[in-house]
């Protein structure tokens, strides 16, 4: 085996073209596949699973003297001996079931086209060439951008022990209303016209960062961020308190850690309401916050129960869901994410898992989030959920019109469009 896996990440996609040079000047019968690892939807976020499948291939590349290379965008290249094809396709086998809970497999596990990208040396040797020395220039591209925007590909320095200090100072002295959001949690009727039920108030990250510490990652590592988001707790209950705007006066939810529902300061925030008031607030927990400490959400959940909260669990998807029992764990709601995917995720392969998880869970207790389309208010209805969040509610609400009015605005938009391309087409035909 070369040792490509031994390079520089930067110079992987070079490294890869001269390979592939030399192998065709030597002469002989090879083999490339691209793995497409880009493509893969779940795992983009679990960068370590990545790490997992390339010491997998890394291993049966050796037995069988072929060359693993990394690129810049997760994608892998497999270079073989023609002879190693079937070892090679069995690694690769392998790999697609571990991770064909990805939504990317929706209808089937296996080494498909889409996922693994065949060039035989003999036939399709100057496609190979042509699809590198594009994945080359991709990279070069996507440097260049870093470099002038002033930003790593990371986008931000990762946040750590010491910068973390100096942002809870800044925290601590900032006027977080102007970062402060609400966003509506609407009914979803049959006439498509939705009707906001609360708000849910919750810290923009995006303008924290923006405004106390813009070159910074706030998402590079899970505990430290975890640990921010109780200072902004903290805040946030403070300006609650304080708070006399009148969307307060309403239904709305916070989304906050199960540590600052046990703190002092959301005793005190308590303490203001009276008991009807209470019965309009949702409390929404992270999954990751729940199952982290059972006995110390078991204890909350109950504390919120006694004084007339409505529980909510964020967070779950598609993967997650068929693994809660929203009865038995104490919610009153609970969020689903949707994605594009999420319509292949319930209708493609092991589908009948997802489709009894949404019935068990009640649909009607069911808030369907981050809905960007009307895709997602359509799918919802197929399966009874009626409740929805995202910025296509935001739009509608905004615009105070039905889904169906904004598929008509659309549909009327891309007609305009492409009466005022024809003339162009035909200017260009002529």
């Amino acid at each position: 085996m070369s040792s490509a896996s031994s390079q520089q990440p930067s110079m992987q996609e070079q490294a890869l073209l001269n390979h592939l040079k030399r192998l065709e000047r030597a002469g002989g019968s090879h083999l490339a596949v691209q793995v497409h690892l880009s493509k893969l939807i779940t795992f983009q976020r679990l960068p370590e699973c990545f790490d997992v499948v390339r010491t997998m291939l890394a291993r049966e590349s050796k037995k069988v003297d072929a060359s693993l290379f990394g690129l810049f965008n997760n994608d892998l290249f497999v270079v073989c001996p023609r002879d190693a094809q079937t070892n090679v396709e069995g690694a690769l086998a392998r790999v697609s079931h571990v991770l064909g809970i990805d939504p990317f497999f929706v209808n089937g596990g296996e080494a498909t086209p889409d996922f693994c990208s065949y060039f035989d040396f003999d036939s399709q040797f100057a496609v190979l060439i042509e699809r590198v020395e594009s994945l080359i220039q991709a990279r070069s591209e996507r440097d260049r951008l870093a470099r002038t925007s002033g930003k790593a590909a990371g986008d931000g320095k990762p946040l750590d022990l010491s910068n973390l200090a100096t942002l809870e100072k800044s925290i601590a002295q900032a006027d977080l209303s102007a970062m402060t959001s609400r966003q509506a949690i609407c009914e979803v009727g049959d006439d498509g016209r939705p009707a906001p039920l609360f708000y849910e108030l919750f810290t923009s990250i995006g303008a924290l960062r923006e405004t106390l510490m813009p070159d910074q990652n706030f998402f590079s590592d899970r505990w430290l961020f975890q640990y921010l988001t109780t200072k902004l707790d903290q805040r946030m209950l403070a300006w609650l308190t304080k708070n006399d705007d009148a969307t307060l006066k309403h239904s709305f939810s916070l989304n906050i850690n199960i540590s600052s529902v046990l703190s002092q300061r959301f005793l005190d925030f308590d303490a203001l309401l009276d008991k009807t008031r209470r019965n309009t607030i949702v409390i929404e927990l992270q999954k990751m916050d729940v199952f982290a400490d059972i006995a110390r959400y078991l204890f909350a959940r109950e504390f919120l129960l006694d004084r007339g909260y409505r529980v909510c669990l964020d967070g779950l998807t598609a993967l997650s869901l068929p693994f809660v029992e929203r009865q038995k764990l104490g919610f009153d709601l609970i969020k689903l994410h949707w994605t594009p995917q999420l319509r292949q995720q319930i209708e493609g392969k092991d589908s009948e898992r997802l489709r009894e998880a949404i019935a068990a869970s009640n649909p009607r207790r069911i808030i369907m989030m981050r809905c960007e389309s009307d895709d997602a208010l359509e799918l919802g209805h197929e399966h009874g959920i009626s409740l929805f969040q995202g910025h296509f509610l935001d739009h509608l609400l905004a615009e105070k019109i039905t889904r169906e009015e904004a598929a008509e605005r659309l549909s009327a938009a891309l007609a305009r469009h492409r009466r005022t391309a024809m003339p162009q087409q035909s200017a260009v035909s002529s």
